[in-house]
């Protein structure tokens, strides 16, 4: 008779804890490598303009252009800034959780290797109990 592991269910929530935050994880790298993705789309698209103005009116509309260009750039810089951060955020919140997890694991590996040498034990009782009767019974 093996008893279960008293925090078999513990170990279960741990699990799907630690799941769920390396599911975060991941949705924030994705984030930051996209973003990051757009910051060199728009770098290239920016390094990519022609200077070649014919008059007041193009010269000032690629300056402001330039200018939206930037303005994109620095938002782009600062959501990348912020997207690192929750990336940190969640690489240590899975950290946390998987540690737990590993040492919920451990306990019940322990626990089950316990459970076994008591059976084990059990058993080479019985095994020493049946080769005793047998003994008396040739014995007489």
């Amino acid at each position: 008779m093996t008893r279960s592991f008293s925090l078999a269910g513990l170990l279960r929530v741990r699990a799907i804890q630690e799941r769920a935050a390396a599911q975060e994880l991941s949705r924030a790298v994705i984030d930051a490598n996209q973003t990051r993705a757009r910051d060199r789309h728009l770098r290239a698209a920016l390094a990519a303009t022609e200077s070649d103005a014919v008059d007041v009116r193009s010269l000032a509309a690629m300056a402001a252009a330039r200018v939206a260009g930037r303005s994109m750039l620095a938002d782009l810089q600062t959501l990348a800034a912020q997207q690192q951060q929750r990336v940190d955020e969640a690489k240590s919140h899975h950290d946390g959780t998987r540690r737990e997890v590993r040492g919920l694991d451990r306990l019940a590996t322990a626990h089950e290797m316990r459970m076994r040498a008591e059976e084990l034990r059990a058993e080479q009782i019985e095994l020493d109990e049946i080769a005793l009767r047998r003994g008396e019974e040739q014995s007489s």
